[in-house]
């Protein structure tokens, strides 16, 4: 029996299940696939649209209802040129890609060349990929239980301890729902205004964030705390060692994770919708993408994602469209294990640590990383 008609066999028994103890399931009968070969001349050009409809350009701006009842304005920057007016600035390093902590440090050092003060930096995130990690998770390592802890496992290696966690949060819920709730209790926590500077490393995610968030930030319950929203817009990143930033199953899982849901239950800003539980905003661009460019991306490398991406854009059928997201699983699953993540990671931050000009060595000293992160080189990462 084949592979295919192995799966088929499995999904038949247990009706089709594509959720994380479903992939599991079938991973553990069947065992993981090769990764399949990638052209980059192709992808490239795949990846290069989807950052045009699923990030945001720097410069951008987004009009939204606040809790409150009033307006307020999320902002889009670089990582290099944070707006000069927050009120309380912390960076939230999230989302689950393993790129996150390198931008969120970019952003601290030239935020303390700019400012000659140091951006706080908060770390959320649970679950990892809905059960594809999960291997991983569960063997003590750099990517550990979590995804806030492997924030912070990475980010102790680059500056202070007492800095990396001095707004150490746990956030319980695995979706966007819940990291946007982790948000609303630090600032109710906190008691002050605060403008939370979203680092996702994805250059792909930015209007999937953005969508989510800003619709629930109109919603009463969060009246209590004054939340405002600055996107740092992450550059295509493909020169890293680990899996999750360079072209792989994995990569390629993450972009269509961040991009199919831009066009299922919206709601337009103007309160304008088809959908019966609107969950985002339809966001500027999405609705005359030429989706057609996705096919492949979607349908054959959607490994973190649910079949509706392609049921709903494409016309697959359900079953079609479990087989092809099982299959997908299977080969990112191939494309990584627990002993080259962790080689992987460890490459990425002495060569980041070298790009910098040295490691950081002044203990728990602030002061000291303050100075250091100005002494680092001018030159922009990404």
């Amino acid at each position: 029996m084949n592979k295919s008609k192995e799966i088929i066999a499995i999904l038949e028994k247990n009706g089709y299940r594509c959720n994380a103890d479903g992939r599991r399931q079938v991973y553990e009968t069947v065992g993981a696939l090769a990764p399949r070969e990638l052209e980059p001349e192709y992808w490239a050009k795949v990846l290069k649209e989807a950052e045009r409809v699923g990030g945001c350009r720097p410069g951008e701006v987004y009009k939204y209802t606040n809790a409150q009842g009033t307006m307020s304005e999320a902002r889009v920057c670089d990582l290099y040129n944070l707006p000069k007016n927050m009120v309380n600035p912390v960076a939230v390093c999230f989302s689950g890609i393993m790129t996150a902590h390198l931008c969120t440090m970019e952003m601290v050092r030239f935020y303390a060349k700019q400012t000659d003060d140091l951006l706080p930096v908060l770390p959320i995130g649970l679950g990892g990929n809905k059960g594809l990690y999960e291997e991983v998770f569960n063997q003590p390592g750099i990517m550990y239980q979590a995804e806030y802890k492997t924030y912070i496992n990475l980010l102790e290696q680059l500056a202070p301890r007492s800095y990396v966690r001095a707004n150490e949060r746990v956030c319980q819920d695995t979706d966007t729902a819940g990291n946007f709730d982790e948000l609303y209790q630090f600032a109710k926590e906190a008691g002050k205004e605060v403008t939370f500077v979203l680092c996702s490393g994805n250059a792909f995610y930015d209007k999937r964030v953005l969508a989510e968030f800003l619709l629930k930030a109109k919603d009463v319950r969060y009246a209590d705390a004054k939340m405002n929203f600055v996107l740092a817009h992450c550059p295509i990143i493909d020169d890293l060692e680990v899996v999750d930033g360079r072209l792989s199953e994995i990569m390629l899982g993450y972009v269509a994770a961040a991009i199919w849901p831009l066009k299922k239950d919206t709601v337009t800003f103007e309160g304008k919708t088809t959908s019966q539980n609107p969950e985002r905003y339809l966001m500027p661009g999405v609705e005359d993408a030429d989706w057609s460019t996705f096919v492949q991306l979607i349908r054959k490398f959607n490994n973190m994602g649910w079949p509706n991406g392609a049921e709903m854009l494409y016309g697959v059928s359900h079953k079609d469209a479990v087989l092809e997201l099982i299959l997908s699983d299977l080969h990112a699953r191939g494309a990584f294990s627990k002993e080259s993540y962790e080689r992987e990671l460890r490459a990425d931050l002495e060569n980041y640590q070298t790009f910098l000009g040295g490691k950081y060595k002044g203990g728990d000293n602030i002061n000291a990383f303050v100075d250091y992160l100005k002494n680092t080189t001018d030159e922009h990462r990404w």
